[in-house]
C-alpha cells in the first residue's frame, strides 16, 4: 500500500511539474535579415575566385620545360627535351608557345584560377599506358586548361589513366 501512494505521488509531481514548465516562443521580425547597428561592416571577401568561370586579368608568364618523353600536345607530338614556354592571357583565355630548336607550337585553351594558388609551376600530364598528353600548365596566377577534368579512370582498353607533373621554371621576372 506504500508503494501504491509514492507511485500516485511521483505521477502528481511529474504531471505537475510538465504543466508548471513555462512555454517560451521565438520572436519573428518584420525583416530578418536587417540588423541595424551604427558600426555594420561587410565581411571581407577573398581576393581570389575559385573554379571555373573567374577571370584571372592578363597574365605573363615565361619558363623552361624538360619533357623526358614524348607528349601529344594539340594533336601533335612533341620530341623529348628542353623547351622554353611562353603563356599570355587576357583573363578568360590563353595561349602557350613550347619552343623548341627553332620549332614552336602554339595551344589555345580555357583559363580558370587556380584551386591551389600556392602550388608549384608545373605542367599537368595525363598518361595512358605509353601515352602522354598535355592536360593543363598551372602557373601562380592562372591555369591554362586543354582537357577539362583530368581524373584517374580506366581507359578503352582496360590500362589505368593517371596524371603526371612536370616542373616549370621561370625565367622571366613577373608582372
Amino acid at each position: 500500500m506504500r508503494t501504491a501512494k509514492i507511485i500516485k505521488l511521483l505521477v502528481i509531481l511529474t504531471g505537475f511539474a510538465t504543466l508548471a514548465t513555462p512555454v517560451c516562443y521565438g520572436q519573428s521580425d518584420v525583416d530578418p535579415d536587417h540588423f541595424g547597428s551604427p558600426n555594420e561592416k561587410p565581411f571581407m571577401q577573398p581576393n581570389a575566385k575559385e573554379g571555373d568561370g573567374a577571370e584571372t586579368g592578363k597574365v605573363h608568364f615565361d619558363g623552361t620545360v624538360v619533357l623526358p618523353y614524348n607528349l601529344l600536345c594539340a594533336g601533335k607530338r612533341l620530341s623529348p627535351g628542353r623547351y622554353t614556354v611562353s603563356l599570355r592571357s587576357d583573363g578568360k583565355t590563353g595561349r602557350a608557345t613550347l619552343n623548341q630548336k627553332g620549332q614552336s607550337l602554339e595551344i589555345v585553351g580555357g583559363v580558370r584560377v587556380p584551386t591551389h594558388p600556392h602550388a608549384r609551376n608545373i605542367l599537368l600530364i595525363e598518361c595512358l599506358g605509353k601515352i602522354h598528353k598535355l592536360s593543363a600548365i598551372h602557373v601562380k596566377k592562372m591555369e591554362l586548361v586543354f582537357d577539362s577534368d583530368p581524373q584517374v579512370e580506366h581507359g578503352s582498353d582496360g590500362k589505368l589513366k593517371r596524371t603526371e607533373t612536370l616542373l616549370l621554371t621561370r625565367t622571366s621576372s613577373p608582372t
